[in-house]
C-alpha cells in the first residue's frame, strides 16, 4: 500500500516537473521565433542606455510593486486584518520572484496565497479571497482601461480588423466585470429564492461561503474605493514605462492608444501560458503595437522584455526573504 502511494507521488511529481518544462520550452521557443524573426530585437537595447531612462523604468517599476502590494494590504484590512507594509511587502516580492518559476504573471500569487493563509490559518478562506479580490481588481482596472480608451481611439480601432474584434472582446469583458461585481456588493443573492439556489447547487455552501466574504466588502468601502484607485495608478506606472521607452525607440503614439493597448497585452501575459508570461508577454505586444502602426516595431518586444527584466530583478529580493522565511508570522485579526 505505501509503495503504491509513493508511487503514486512520484508520478505526480514528475508530471508537475514535466508540464513546468514544456512551458518553459515554449516560452524560450517563442523568444528564439521572435527574435529570427526580427520581432525581438536586442540591438534596439542600445538606445534604452540612458540612464535617467533606466532609472527612471527601474523606479516606476518598484513604485507599481509597492502600490500593487498596498492595494492587497488594503483588501486585506477590508477583512479584518490588521496589518502593516512591512508584513505584506516581503510576501509580495516572494510572490513575484515565483513568478518566474510558474506559469503565468499570476503564479506568484499561490505562492503568497500558501503563505497568508500559513500565517492565519484560522481564516484560510478570508486570506486566501483577498487574493482573488485583489488579482481580480486589477485585471478589472486594466479592462476597464482599455474600455475607456477604446472611445477616445475609435477612429484607429474601427480601421483595423483586429482591433476591433479586440476592442468588442474587451467591451463585453468589461460587462461581466460590472455585473460580477454588481452581484457581489448588491444584497440579490441575499434573497429567500437565491439561498434556495445555494442550498440544491453542488457545493453551494461553499459558493455561499465565498459570496459573503465578497460581500463584506460592501462594509469596507473605503477600502474598495483605495484599491480600484491604486489599481489606476499602477496601471499608469506600467503605461508611462511603455510610453517612456516607446518614445526613446522613436515611436510617436498618443498615451491614450498606449492606454488601450497595454492592459491588453498585460491581461494575455498574465495567462497561465509561462513563467512570469516570458514570451508570450513579448508576442501579445508585438502583435498589439504592429496592428495599430500597421507596420512591424521593436517597441513592444523591447517594453516587455524591459518590463520582466526590471521586475526579475526586484524578484531576486524576494528570493531572499523566501530564504530567510523559517516559521509564520501570525497577522493580528480584529475580532
Amino acid at each position: 500500500m505505501g509503495d503504491n502511494v509513493t508511487h503514486e507521488k512520484s508520478k505526480g511529481a514528475f508530471k508537475n516537473v514535466a508540464k513546468t518544462a514544456l512551458k518553459i520550452v515554449f516560452a524560450v521557443g517563442l523568444i528564439v521565433w521572435m527574435v529570427k524573426q526580427g520581432a525581438l530585437n536586442f540591438g534596439a537595447f542600445a538606445k534604452l542606455s540612458s540612464p535617467a531612462l533606466i532609472a527612471f523604468c527601474a523606479l516606476s517599476t518598484f513604485a507599481q510593486i509597492f502600490i500593487n502590494n498596498y492595494r492587497w494590504l488594503l483588501l486585506l484590512r477590508g477583512q479584518g486584518f490588521k496589518t502593516s507594509v512591512g508584513s505584506t511587502l516581503p510576501l509580495s516580492l516572494i510572490g513575484l520572484f515565483f513568478n518566474f518559476a510558474m506559469p503565468g504573471g499570476v503564479g506568484g500569487d499561490v505562492v503568497k496565497g500558501y503563505y497568508i493563509v500559513q500565517d492565519h490559518p484560522e481564516k484560510k478562506l478570508a486570506a486566501a479571497m483577498s487574493i482573488f479580490m485583489d488579482r481580480l481588481t486589477g485585471f478589472f482596472v486594466m479592462v476597464a482601461m482599455a474600455f475607456l480608451a477604446v472611445f477616445t481611439n475609435f477612429s484607429d480601432v474601427s480601421h483595423s480588423k483586429q482591433l476591433t474584434s479586440i476592442a468588442i472582446g474587451v467591451s463585453i469583458l468589461f460587462v461581466c466585470f460590472v455585473t460580477f461585481y454588481g452581484l457581489s456588493l448588491s444584497r440579490v443573492l441575499q434573497a429567500p429564492w437565491a439561498q434556495k439556489v445555494f442550498t440544491k447547487i453542488p457545493a453551494g455552501a461553499k459558493f455561499r461561503r465565498i459570496y459573503d466574504i465578497l460581500h463584506s466588502y460592501r462594509q469596507a468601502p473605503r477600502e474598495l474605493a483605495l484599491a480600484m484607485f491604486l489599481s489606476f495608478a499602477s496601471q499608469a506606472m506600467v503605461i508611462a514605462v511603455v510610453a517612456v521607452i516607446g518614445h526613446a525607440l522613436g515611436e510617436s503614439i498618443p498615451i491614450s492608444v498606449y492606454c488601450f493597448l497595454v492592459p491588453l497585452g498585460l491581461v494575455v501575459q498574465a495567462l497561465p501560458i509561462s513563467p512570469a508570461g516570458i514570451g508570450v508577454g513579448q508576442a501579445a505586444f508585438y502583435f498589439l503595437f504592429n496592428s495599430y502602426l500597421h507596420r512591424a516595431s521593436d517597441l513592444g518586444p523591447t517594453a516587455m522584455t524591459v518590463m520582466q527584466l526590471l521586475n526579475f530583478g526586484l524578484g531576486i529580493i524576494g528570493a531572499y526573504f523566501y530564504l530567510h522565511r523559517s516559521r509564520p508570522r501570525p497577522l493580528a485579526v480584529e475580532s
